[in-house]
């Protein structure tokens, strides 16, 4: 077994590794602990380097470390439990396990493969998009610390302040997702499926305050789809042919468009 874990002080993460360290003990498992460093090339590799000695891994963090595991091990057999323990945990929280059945599956939950997104050569597990969510992740990158709370303050600040994704796209921003959640619980993608084969692509058209400010409200109530505000579509595959654009996934900016994004689909496997 390999764990990989996101260095932190938070209670969930160190209550997990207590836990997760005396069953190991118990069962006599041999288990390799891997503290990610936030430097992401090295821990993807890393993480590979010792998958020959491993038949799973358990994640311990949130959905940017599932992120991590995803470009891991994507395409592989080794199956990946989860222990939640980020800031919005926005992959985990669509299944609406307890922490007891999260930790029950560590052992006896069976490998399920579920789709992955793809950004040109990297995979995103979650959500991925360009345009306000871009703008409000790459702020919360300059904070010292990030909560619950760093996403809604990001968030009031660029619903005010962000003007358009570009000169020719006026809307907020377009969303590809696998999962259903962002931001903290935000269900910005209520019929998203994580092993249907596809991406659902949301428009959000809205550009003024009113129109944004009404389209968050519906998205509370989980009827936002229904807004004139808001477009979607199921796609395989979607080609963003206008560049500089940030893309953000996983709650990460992970580049610049132009940028191909498609689905892969039963490319990971999860114990659920």
């Amino acid at each position: 077994m390999l764990v990989v874990v996101k260095p932190s002080c938070s209670r969930d993460i160190t209550e997990h590794v207590k836990w997760l360290e005396k069953e190991v003990s118990s069962r006599q498992l041999h288990c390799h602990w891997f503290y990610t460093t936030g430097q992401f090339e090295n821990d993807v590799a890393a993480i590979q380097n010792l998958l020959g000695e491993v038949s799973m891994i358990v994640a311990i963090g949130g959905d940017g470390t599932l992120h991590l595991l995803a470009n891991a091990l994507a395409n592989t057999d080794v199956a990946v439990a989860i222990l939640p323990a980020g800031t919005g945990n926005d992959f985990a929280r669509q299944f609406n396990f307890t922490l007891k059945q999260w930790r029950a599956l560590v052992f006896s939950g069976r490998p399920y493969s579920i789709d992955l997104g793809k950004i040109n050569n990297r995979f995103f597990i979650n959500i991925a998009g360009v345009g306000f969510n871009a703008a409000v992740v790459e702020d919360m990158d300059t904070f010292q610390s990030r909560h619950k709370f760093s996403y809604i303050f990001a968030g009031i600040k660029h619903l005010i302040s962000f003007k358009q994704i570009s000169a020719n796209d006026r809307s907020l921003m377009h969303i590809f997702a696998n999962g259903k959640f962002f931001a903290a619980g935000l269900k910005a993608a209520p019929n998203a499926q994580v092993d249907n084969g596809e991406l659902l692509m949301v428009q959000f058209k809205a550009n003024s305050l009113l129109s944004r400010v009404w389209t968050f409200l519906l998205m509370l109530f989980y009827s936002h789809e229904r807004s004139q505000y808001v477009c979607t579509e199921s796609i395989s595959e979607f080609f963003i042919n206008e560049p500089d654009l940030l893309i953000e996934a996983d709650g990460e900016i992970v580049g610049q468009s132009p940028a191909l994004i498609k689905v892969c689909p039963a490319a990971l496997k999860v114990k659920l």
